[in-house]
């Protein structure tokens, strides 16, 4: 009777710390999470990034490199409540702080972490992909599936305001690399986990730029 006793007591505080561990990973992420936004939105608002002259709104200056985990622009999405400032790199740390902007092959970023195609930014003709969590650290996105077609996407940039509209979504195996293919086409790709709580997949929102706004017009 003695050792069931102390059976018992053990899986109890085994079955405590179980779920310790999975509130923390659920939800306690999450106020990690919303002081690195607070701390990145300080530091976004601060940001001045000279833009060149040019016919209309585009992308940013010629050199732009901002390193890994810096704040590079402001995601909104409307549909989904989503307003959350994308970090530059989908590393697991970058990834802690925001949505990730995945960059191209530089000083500070290495496969598979990164692309050999120049990479994209917003205003720019190619692909713009932001990686993020669907599950803890705050899961911004959490609802991506719930996107249809029509629906907007806003990146607010130094250099300009782009709106997107959401054209297609789409399920891929988890190590696909189809999405860093380069495009045509002014485009926005924003790919998470799934299902939620599982990374056997991934999901997959494109959306094409329907609106350009310069700085000065920006709201």
């Amino acid at each position: 009777m003695q050792i069931l006793r102390i059976l018992g007591k053990l899986l109890i505080s085994v079955g405590m710390g179980v779920l310790m561990f999975v509130g923390w990973t659920l939800w306690g992420t999450g106020f990690y999470y919303s002081d690195q936004q607070n701390d990145l939105r300080t530091e976004f608002d601060r940001i001045e990034v000279a833009v060149p002259v040019s016919d209309g709104p585009s992308g940013p200056p010629r050199g732009y490199a901002p390193r890994a985990g810096k704040p590079v622009f402001n995601l909104v999405i409307p549909a989904i409540k989503l307003d959350q400032i994308v970090v530059e790199g989908v590393g697991t740390e970058e990834l802690r702080k925001g949505p990730g902007h995945y960059p191209e092959c530089r000083p500070g970023f290495s496969k598979p972490l990164c692309t050999e195609f120049d990479e994209a930014w917003p205003g720019e003709k190619g692909r713009v992909i932001v990686s993020g969590h669907r599950t803890t650290y705050g899961a911004p996105f959490w609802d991506l599936d719930k996107l249809k077609r029509g629906d907007e996407v806003i990146t607010k940039t130094k250099w300009g305001r782009f709106t997107y509209t959401v054209t297609k979504k789409s399920i891929v195996r988890p190590d696909s690399l189809a999405i860093a293919v380069p495009s045509n086409n002014r485009e926005i790709v924003l790919t998470t986990c799934n299902p939620r709580f599982s990374a056997s997949q991934r999901l997959v929102v494109f959306a094409e730029m329907k609106e350009a706004l310069a700085m000065s017009d920006r709201t």
